[in-house]
């Protein structure tokens, strides 16, 4: 889903990730009738939904570039978790950390409209 955060009033937010949560299978629970084995992606870049969104379902996308076989090189996608989470698998370097997505988490310099 593109943005899905996009037309919908900031007040509404929490209900939009619930039910986009709700379409996703629970992990928690086998997979069966009840519970149909779904992945959903979203692409945000929405503050509200990365505060929303548990750590161990954030990825950040990237772009990359890869060194091919003949020497050429290629750009891929690549989607790296937030660290101390169970997507870190031992060894695993690829990550970020909260200060990376500090933008994420906190009003931007300079904001001109604030609570304080």
């Amino acid at each position: 889903m593109e943005e899905p955060e996009n037309g919908i009033h900031p007040a509404n937010l929490i209900p939009m990730v619930d039910l986009v949560r709700d379409l996703a299978v629970d992990p928690t629970t086998a997979p069966g009738p009840d519970n149909p084995f779904r992945q959903v992606l979203i692409n945000t870049h929405s503050p509200g939904v990365v505060q929303l969104v548990s750590p161990e379902d954030l990825l950040f996308a990237e772009t990359a570039v890869h060194r091919l076989e003949d020497g050429s090189t290629a750009r891929a996608l690549r989607l790296r978790p937030l660290h101390d989470t169970w997507r870190v698998a031992e060894g695993r370097r690829d990550y970020v950390t909260k200060a990376d997505i500090l933008p994420y988490l906190t009003t931007p310099p300079g904001a001109q409209t604030t609570l304080s």
